[in-house]
């Protein structure tokens, strides 16, 4: 069955969200709304603007110990993944929904213009083509194994329009809020 467009924003914004917790922890996803289109990133607000990956952040720092840097490769990767984890989300949507599916290359065009250009800005050199398969990859593996974190959370969203991020949180990581 063909899935309405209130039923794809909604599995849009919250395959951002679970990928965005999975990569960059709780507590990073602030508000989580149906607003704009199905391709939009409008309904979906981090705290931070560049989020550092769980991956990338150095272990708890002791006095007296020299600070390892955070490779930028990683935070380039990881925000690529994010990027595609809505489209793959509406993907896996319609996949599941035996609905024929859009050929996800043909999305994200200036998502892939903009990491480009992030990777760019801190002088790591990636053709724009870089950005497709592995992150397209990689993002609906994180969908995959948390389908049921989707699901979840994009029946509430689609019930209150608008979470908040602890209600996200909790959502995903399976936790009562208080």
């Amino acid at each position: 069955m063909e899935p309405t467009l209130d039923q794809e924003r909604a599995y849009h914004q919250a395959g951002r969200a679970v990928v965005c917790v999975t990569l960059f922890g709780a507590h990073v996803v602030k508000t989580l709304a149906m607003d704009g289109d199905s391709d939009s990133a409008v309904g979906f607000e981090t705290y931070s603007k560049l989020p550092v990956p769980l991956a990338c952040r150095p272990p708890s720092h002791k006095r007296g110990e020299e600070r390892k840097p955070i490779p930028v490769e990683g935070i380039v990767d990881s925000h690529g993944v994010l990027a595609y984890a809505g489209v793959a989300a509406r993907h896996e949507l319609r996949s599941r929904g035996n609905v024929e599916r859009d050929d996800y290359r043909s999305s994200g065009t200036e998502c892939r213009e903009q990491l480009a250009k992030m990777a760019s800005s801190i002088s790591l050199e990636r053709p724009v083509e870089h950005f497709y398969e592995e992150y397209w990859d990689e993002a609906r593996r994180l969908l995959n194994s948390s389908w049921a974190a989707v699901e979840t959370l994009a029946e509430a969203l689609a019930q209150h329009r608008s979470l908040n991020g602890r209600r996200v949180d909790a959502l995903i990581l399976g936790e009562e809020v208080s």
